[in-house]
This record gives structure tokens, C-alpha cells and sequence, in this order.
């Protein structure tokens, strides 16, 4: 296996499933076998257009050597479970789950299976974040975080905002301060959708670091940066233009262009090939739904 490209089977080929599929198909150490979707329209298409077979969910995990989950995070849970317990390895965008129990659950699975997991937290291969990570050369005393953007009816409204987005800047955050959270306080509104769709958040962390997080899918503009700051320095990371500004040098670094969705799925098919956990795994999963459900337990509180 470790020599051989590996099976590929994507559930769920729709707006960003589509991505998924052409990024596997310029991988090397995989061969895209199939996909499966509800919609009687994708299948059409998907097989026309890319020639790549459908198959029922059942007969695709049956083939596959990785299943890659690319559908609402409502049915996460029920399509790795089903894979990881056929002895699948599992490949799922973010948000990990619905809830943390199911979180838990995968966790487990995996596990006993001795399959792997890999989410899709996808900054995690942002070259300025990992820039930004490697800059910072004393304990940061704050950062603030800001991810947002206009309302796009029908996406990512199955979940709250902190799910949706935040989720992206709780993982890189645990990154950044690999320390307790102390304290968690959170403020929302919900606006457009039956969920919280803007919400911000305050972790206070063992060392008294204070991080504020903002996420919005209710914002005219679009805005995804992170702000570190240490007693000597501000470091301003913006994720959406590519570039890094560390105050004492005052000069801004510019990012080419780069594949982050790519990278992050060849690098879990590597992963699987030598048997090594990836990245992005059910542990970060699973802190970061944790963080995430604490987040909206608290707004929700307030809305009562």
C-alpha cells in the first residue's frame, strides 16, 4: 500500500465537494475510484463531465481505501461511522461533527479500528499562518481574530457561525497557545438563519493570554486576519491577502499563490500511506468542537 496510490471515494461532490474532486484528481499517491451524492443532477454530471463512476455509499466504502466526506456536517457522524467501522480511513471537512458526543464516538472508532481521521482545517497549511507561527519568538499577552463574510443563502447553514468559521480560528489559536483555557465568555445574534450568524468570543487561557475571536456570515465585506500581540510586538497575519506585517520591521511580507486544499489532501494521503497520524486529526477535532459547543453554550444561554 505504502508504494500504490490509494482508492479514493468523495461523498458529497456539490460546491465544495467539487474542489475535493479536482484536487484529487492531480494527486500521484491517489486515484479518485468514485463518488456518491443525493442529488440525481450532481450524479448526472459528475459522470458526464469528469467521468468519474458513481456509486451507492455502500459499494463506494466497500472499494475505497480513503473516503473523503464532503457533505453537511448534520451527516458526518453516520458516514464515518459507516466507514471507520468497514476499516476505512476518513477524510472530513470541517466542522469534525454535529456534536461533541459524536466527536467522541469517531474518536473512539478510530482508535480500535486503527484507521485514520483527517480534518479539514484547511489554514492549518496557509503558509502565512505557518509564517506567523514561526515568527512569534516570545508568549503572546493577546490576539484577536476576525473571519467573516456576507450571508450566502443555503451554505454552511446547518451549523452556527462558530462551527462554520470560528471553528478555523479555535484550531489555529490551540496551535498558537498550546495551553488550558481558563475561562470562556461569548456574545451572538442570530440573524438571517435559525442558527448564531455572528458571534464573538473571549478565551482567557491558563497564562492569562486573551483571545478574542469574531466570526460573521452577516458582514458587507469579507475579512479573515489574525492580530498576535507580545509585550515587544504586534504581529498582523491577513489569511484572505497573503501577506504578514511584524510591527518592528515594519515591512509587510507578500505569499505567492498557493494550493492549501491540495496540500492538505495529498499530505493525508501520505498519512495513510505511512501509517502515521495526520496533521489534522480527531484530537484537533475533537478540541476544537469542545471549544466550539462551550462557545455557543454560552450565547445560547445569554438568548434565553
Amino acid at each position: 500500500m505504502k508504494n500504490a496510490p490509494l482508492n479514493i471515494g468523495i461523498v458529497g461532490v456539490g460546491r465544495f465537494g467539487s474542489r475535493h474532486l479536482e484536487k484529487w484528481l492531480t494527486q500521484d499517491n491517489a486515484k479518485l475510484i468514485g463518488f456518491c451524492d443525493i442529488d440525481p443532477d450532481v450524479q448526472t454530471s459528475v459522470q458526464k463531465n469528469k467521468h468519474i463512476s458513481y456509486f451507492s455509499l455502500e459499494a463506494l466504502i466497500a472499494q475505497a481505501d480513503i473516503i473523503d466526506i464532503v457533505v453537511p456536517a448534520i451527516s458526518h457522524y453516520e458516514i464515518a461511522k459507516q466507514a471507520l467501522e468497514a476499516g476505512k480511513h476518513v477524510f472530513i471537512e470541517k466542522p469534525f461533527t454535529e456534536t461533541l458526543e459524536q466527536a467522541q464516538h469517531l474518536a473512539d472508532l478510530a482508535k480500535q479500528s486503527g484507521c485514520l481521521i483527517g480534518i479539514g482545517h484547511i489554514e492549518r497549511f496557509n503558509p502565512v499562518f505557518l509564517a506567523l507561527k514561526k515568527k512569534i519568538s516570545a508568549p503572546l499577552v493577546s490576539l484577536n481574530a476576525y473571519r467573516q463574510g456576507p450571508f450566502i443563502p443555503g451554505v454552511g447553514l446547518d451549523v452556527s457561525i462558530v462551527m462554520e468559521l470560528m471553528i478555523h480560528d479555535i484550531d489555529l489559536v490551540r496551535q498558537l497557545i498550546p495551553l488550558s483555557i481558563k475561562n470562556i465568555t461569548a456574545e451572538g445574534d442570530i440573524i438571517h438563519s435559525n442558527k448564531i450568524d455572528r458571534a464573538t468570543a473571549i478565551l482567557t487561557f491558563e497564562n492569562g493570554c486573551k483571545v478574542t475571536l469574531f466570526a460573521s456570515r452577516a458582514e458587507n465585506s469579507r475579512r479573515r486576519e489574525i492580530i498576535c500581540f507580545t509585550n515587544t510586538n504586534t504581529y498582523t497575519a491577513n489569511l484572505m491577502e497573503r501577506s504578514l506585517l511584524v510591527s518592528d520591521s515594519k515591512k509587510i511580507v507578500s505569499f505567492k499563490e498557493y494550493d492549501a486544499m491540495a496540500e492538505e489532501l495529498y499530505d493525508f494521503a501520505e498519512a495513510v500511506r505511512s501509517k502515521q497520524k495526520h496533521l489534522v486529526n480527531e484530537a484537533d477535532g475533537l478540541a476544537s468542537i469542545r471549544v466550539a459547543k462551550e462557545i455557543e453554550k454560552c450565547i445560547l444561554y445569554k438568548k434565553q
